[in-house]
């Protein structure tokens, strides 16, 4: 069945979710009101976002669900392909499958430009609704958890989980980073972050959170 096309309302709602997306990227959550994100996205209608979402909660969560999605969904394929392959994944597979989805969001409403920043402030601020909203939309991520447990079994697990929390919180820094820097450059290049090999180079450095020596007995 083709796409239904998009409409005027279709278009206004995207605009309201780009324009609040990166105020909340820039500013955080509870510095952000319903005006400011109306004026940012050129709306004169004061209640538009009540409209299209119902209040700030529930464009918040939308807006979680909206990336979340697309990173799952690209995660999942990375994971798929892995597993089927002979073998089964490496790690340097499954580490690829847990950071490369949040490179490129491939979203509607310029999810890269400002998404991990958002839920970054997100998380520090309203840590419940994140978890809520992101429910089922990472369990690819949790399937990444997984298999890092299976390769790294040879170590005691209370040492492998704290090392995925530092390894998740480290990319996710990481990544931010990378987005903000981008996000300021004319054309997306960056003369660090667009590099050949920064990807690389930052799939190592959480591969070696990973498998770093063992801590003494």
């Amino acid at each position: 069945m083709p796409a239904k096309p998009a409409t005027r309302g279709d278009a206004t709602r995207n605009e309201l979710k780009r324009a609040a997306r990166r105020l909340f990227a820039e500013r955080g959550i509870a510095a952000v009101g319903m005006r400011d994100i109306l004026d940012a996205a050129g709306q004169r209608n004061a209640a538009a976002v009540h409209y299209y979402f119902g209040g700030k909660d529930e464009l918040l969560s939308e807006l979680v669900v909206d990336g979340a999605r697309a990173i799952d969904r690209s995660r999942r394929a990375l994971l798929d392909a892995a597993e089927a392959k002979e073998g089964g994944p490496t790690l340097d597979d499954i580490v690829r499958a847990m950071v490369l989805p949040n490179i490129d969001i491939q979203g509607e409403t310029g999810e890269s430009e400002t998404y991990l920043r958002f839920i970054g402030n997100l998380q520090a601020e309203r840590r419940a609704l994140f978890e809520d909203a992101a429910g089922t939309e990472s369990l690819a991520y949790a399937r990444c958890l997984d298999q890092v447990r299976r390769l790294l079994a040879h170590l005691p697990l209370a040492v492998v989980n704290q090392r995925l929390l530092f390894a998740g919180l480290s990319s996710q820094a990481i990544l931010a980073a990378r987005e903000a820097a981008l996000d300021g450059a004319d054309e997306r290049a960056h003369p660090y972050w667009t590099r050949p090999g920064a990807l690389d180079a930052i799939i190592l450095a959480i591969e070696g959170i990973l498998i770093g020596p063992s801590p003494a007995a």
